[in-house]
């Protein structure tokens, strides 16, 4: 018999291959009915770090359910061109007809926004029904720590997307506030999304308290908008320049493309790291617009550069 080759990936896993990789570990180390911490922790270190999950989970014995392979022609899909990814999740639903990520799949990749919206619409109404209204009531507050929640989630933040984008800000709002009533800690940054459209909306009241229930946040995300929040709020103030300087000192990137004195990277980037360019670019590609539409905006940021270049 040959011996089946093991696949590395070259690339980072994006983020639904790496959500489905995880479930199916948890599963796994689930009925290994580990006695200690201790020994989870063995296992790990001797099995787990540095391999790929084909290398860690052994191949099942006997056929596989249809909902197995479902999941598997989903986990293809991700490592796949968007064509080929399609096909995929087409066959995939063919085997197991409630399969979230396979809508969340064909909708993320649909050649119109309607299209999106309603493969959304079909996975969360989906979701609802495999999730029960008692795991609701029971797990609301953390529901992105079980890993069966996360295709919902998913596809409920697609579906506040979709609204965003047919102008329907309104109700975009509400998903984006359910999300995080459900998942405080916020593990899909909801509310940097949520805090440019309220400011966009000019909710500066509903952004305020967004603010206050995340102010010890440091990311370039969130102090950058506070700072927009500021300048639009209190005008052209020191509160204002100093909360812009903090946002500076996260990220110095932001500044430099806006002014154009940096100019970004064609490259598209998956991920990103905190004062990068990578994060700067996801930043400008979400907020730029925010930044524009806000009268005298431009102005500030061309003031507050010329001030650096003076002190340096």
């Amino acid at each position: 018999m040959t011996k089946k080759k093991t696949i590395h990936h070259e690339k980072p896993m994006n983020r639904d291959m790496m959500q489905l990789a995880n479930k199916k570990l948890f599963d796994y180390i689930e009925k290994q009915n580990f006695e200690s911490i201790e020994e989870l922790n063995k296992f790990l270190n001797n099995h787990v770090t540095g391999k790929t999950i084909d290398e860690i989970i052994p191949s099942k014995k006997g056929r596989k359910s249809n909902k197995e392979k479902s999941n598997d022609l989903m986990y293809q899909a991700y490592d796949s061109d968007s064509k080929k990814g399609i096909k995929l999740a087409k066959q995939a639903l063919e085997l197991n007809i409630e399969n979230i990520r396979a809508y969340n799949y064909l909708a993320e990749n649909a050649d119109n926004i309607d299209k999106a919206y309603e493969l959304f619409k079909k996975s969360i109404d989906l979701g609802e029904k495999q999730l029960g209204r008692q795991f609701f009531k029971e797990n609301k507050g953390h529901f992105w720590a079980m890993h069966e929640t996360r295709p919902y989630m998913t596809a409920k933040s697609g579906l506040a997307n979709c609204l965003e984008v047919k102008g329907k800000n309104i109700e975009a709002v509400k998903i984006y506030q359910k999300l995080l009533e459900l998942n405080p800690n916020d593990n899909q940054g909801i509310r940097y999304i949520l805090s440019g459209l309220l400011i966009h909306m000019e909710q500066y009241n509903e952004f305020e308290k967004l603010y206050l229930k995340y102010k010890d946040e440091h990311t370039a995300f969130w102090l950058y908008n506070y700072a927009l929040f500021l300048f639009i709020t209190k005008g052209k103030s020191n509160r204002a320049d100093k909360a812009l300087r903090k946002a500076y000192n996260q990220n110095k990137h932001i500044i430099a493309f806006m002014t154009g004195e940096e100019k970004p990277t064609n490259e598209v980037f998956d991920y990103y790291s905190p004062g990068e360019e990578s994060e700067a670019s996801h930043y400008l590609l979400d907020n730029f617009k925010l930044w524009t539409e806000t009268p005298n905006t431009v102005d500030w940021i061309f003031d507050f550069n010329e001030k650096l270049k003076q002190q340096n």
